[in-house]
């Protein structure tokens, strides 16, 4: 092997980020209330997911690696429903392993919520930096042992619709054409029902950003209306 290619190749690899391999979570417990009432919200569908970044060496000195054109992906995801107390627990897991240049970043888990009625909402742990390699392999949730208080929508359902450009941005993450994991098969309650809503904005000539069936499907992971079937009715 030419010598120059050698010495660029030790380069890159010396200059690779150390992370952890193998990353684990803590369990997540809390507790979700009407933010005006703070009566406890039965219901409310909750998503959490870690997310994985991974880059690739571009053997330019200066700028050694470069993201992914893959995209990241999912390393976990979990979905559960509030119960007549407005709780909701998530299991520890892991360990679980991760490939060479891949990393989860330091804000993760990312947690979604809705409740029909209910303003959407999502958030991340509150760390500065999104792809922080020296980040603890054990990660926790910020929102562990808290109270979540939810804002129920006012106004008419124009702009009720309008209220979705976030959630369907923040659902993004399942319709990775790029791999065939499948990810929006673990999310069945939100997507079914952010996908019945969307219907009936339709029905009443009401645009919105939700998802509808058509953006979920992908080759080899089977019918999204026959997975989806029982939250769609």
């Amino acid at each position: 092997m030419n010598s120059h290619i050698v010495i660029l190749l030790t380069s890159v690899l010396l200059s690779a980020p150390v992370h952890a391999t193998t990353y684990s979570a803590e369990a997540i417990d809390a507790q979700i209330v009407d933010a005006k009432t703070n009566q406890p919200l039965e219901g409310v569908i909750v998503v959490a997911h870690w997310e994985v970044s991974r880059v690739v060496p571009s053997f330019v000195p200066i700028m050694p690696f470069v993201n992914d054109p893959r995209g990241p992906f999912q390393l976990q995801i979990m979905e559960t429903v509030t119960d007549a107390n407005g709780r909701f627990h998530f299991p520890a897991w892991g360990p679980l392993s991760v490939p060479p240049l891949a990393a989860l970043g330091d804000r993760d888990p990312h947690l979604i919520f809705f409740k029909e009625g209910y303003v959407p909402w999502a958030i991340s742990n509150g760390h500065p930096s999104t792809f922080d390699y020296s980040a603890s392999s054990t990660r926790s949730s910020e929102l562990n042992g808290t109270t979540i208080k939810l804002k129920k929508f006012e106004g008419d359902l124009q702009a009720y619709a309008a209220q979705f450009t976030n959630l369907s941005g923040n659902l993004n993450f399942v319709r990775n054409y790029r791999d065939d994991t499948c990810n929006w098969k673990r999310i069945p309650r939100m997507l079914g029902t952010v996908i019945k809503i969307k219907r009936s904005f339709r029905e009443k000539l009401i645009f919105s950003a939700l998802p509808n069936l058509d953006d979920i499907r992908q080759d080899g992971c089977g019918s999204a209306e026959e997975w989806l079937k029982d939250y769609l009715k």
